[in-house]
């Protein structure tokens, strides 16, 4: 859950000597955005897909896969997570207090015994590493496989200096007939960076 206002203004009510606030959207004028338009968006992609749904975050995004389980839930798939760090996260977060409603997952085998539209992978690789499971899916080398009318959905946005990698497992994905989503066809990633309306509103809150 977010920290609300009321406590950050407490700590500004008792005074703060500095306020160390980072961003790296510090240069973009519009706010970034919050989680709930990302749920919206993940879902209708996800509603209208027709056979297996791939999704592709940050593994560290422990909100976005939160929303990224709800959605499962929401549209009647099981999920299967293809990625150590996914793996590691998912673990961690539950033992910390949250994740508590993530939903159980299968593994590789079950995925594609079921049905392609109860499916929904969740895989590390969205910035075109070779070694993580999306690219190794793409190119044919994992256990899970992807088809034509399945959907990869790209949520997260490029880091300067992948886009020719993540170019060539766009186009591996292609060629295998896969539809692509990413957040210029659907609202299905915001960043997690505040932009500056936020942390003006942050140091307005703490003062």
């Amino acid at each position: 859950e977010p920290s609300s206002h009321e406590a950050l203004e407490q700590i500004g009510d008792k005074g703060v000597l500095a306020l160390v606030c980072d961003s790296t959207n510090v240069f973009q004028n519009e706010a970034s955005g919050s989680e709930l338009p990302v749920h919206e968006g993940l879902r209708a992609e996800v509603e209208k897909a027709r056979g297996r749904v791939a999704i592709t975050t940050f593994a560290s995004n422990a909100a976005r896969l939160q929303t990224i389980g709800r959605v499962a839930n929401e549209t009647g798939r099981r999920v299967c997570m293809a990625g150590r760090s996914l793996e590691r996260i998912v673990r961690v977060a539950k033992s910390t207090g949250y994740l508590q409603d993530f939903p159980e997952t299968i593994g590789f085998d079950e995925a594609m015994r079921l049905p392609r539209r109860d499916v929904l992978i969740l895989a590390t690789g969205g910035q075109g590493e070779q070694r993580a499971a999306l690219g190794r899916i793409a190119f044919g080398n994992h256990d899970l496989k992807l088809t034509e009318g399945d959907t990869v959905i790209f949520s997260s946005k490029i880091i300067p200096g992948n886009e020719a990698a993540i170019g060539r497992i766009m186009n591996a994905l292609s060629d295998l007939g896969v539809i692509i989503v990413t957040d210029r066809q659907a609202h299905v990633h915001v960043s997690g960076h505040p932009g500056r309306p936020e942390l003006a509103q942050m140091y307005d809150w703490v003062r």
